[in-house]
C-alpha cells in the first residue's frame, strides 16, 4: 500500500492521479408545490424573476481509482419546493488515497463546475413542466461556492 500516492490538493488529483470525468447522472428529481403559496399572477406579472433560496450540500466517495461526488440541491420559491441531486464520478489512472481536505478541494474548484449546468438544465425543466414557467439559477463563478472538509 505504501506505493499508493496520497493526495492533498485539486492539483495533485489532476496532476498525479489524473483524474477524468467519466460519469454525470441525476439520483434526485423532484418537485413539490407548496399548498397555500400565492397563485401565480397574484402578485406578478411574469417579469419579475421568482426569487428562490439554495442550498446544497456535498457527499464524496473514493475508491482505488475511482473518486464521485453528489451534490444535492435544494431549491425553494414560494409556489414550490425541488431537490436535484446530481452525480459527478471520476476515474484516475491510478490508485490513490485521499487526504481529509481533498475532497472537499475537488468538489469546490472541479466537480460543482461540471454538474451546475446539470442542475441549472434540470431545474429549468422541472419548474417549465410543473409551473409553465422556467425558472433559471443564476450562474456561479469559480470559487463561489465551497465546501467544507468533512472532519
Amino acid at each position: 500500500m505504501s506505493d499508493v500516492p496520497l493526495l492533498v490538493s485539486v492539483e495533485e488529483m489532476l496532476a498525479t492521479a489524473k483524474l477524468q470525468l467519466v460519469d454525470i447522472r441525476f439520483d434526485r428529481l423532484s418537485i413539490d408545490l407548496v399548498d397555500d403559496a400565492p397563485q401565480a399572477g397574484s402578485d406578478l406579472d411574469g417579469s419579475e424573476p421568482t426569487p428562490i433560496e439554495i442550498n446544497c450540500m456535498l457527499g464524496t466517495r473514493q475508491e482505488g481509482k475511482r473518486f464521485g461526488t453528489r451534490f444535492e440541491f435544494r431549491i425553494t420559491a414560494p409556489q414550490w419546493q425541488a431537490v436535484i441531486a446530481v452525480i459527478a464520478y471520476y476515474e484516475g489512472c491510478q490508485e490513490f488515497v485521499l487526504s481529509p481536505e481533498a475532497p472537499a478541494d475537488f468538489a469546490s474548484k472541479v466537480a460543482l463546475m461540471a454538474a451546475f449546468p446539470y442542475v441549472r438544465e434540470a431545474l429549468s425543466d422541472l419548474t417549465t413542466r410543473v409551473t409553465g414557467t422556467a425558472v433559471l439559477l443564476p450562474l456561479i463563478r469559480p470559487g463561489q461556492i465551497t465546501f467544507a472538509p468533512n472532519k
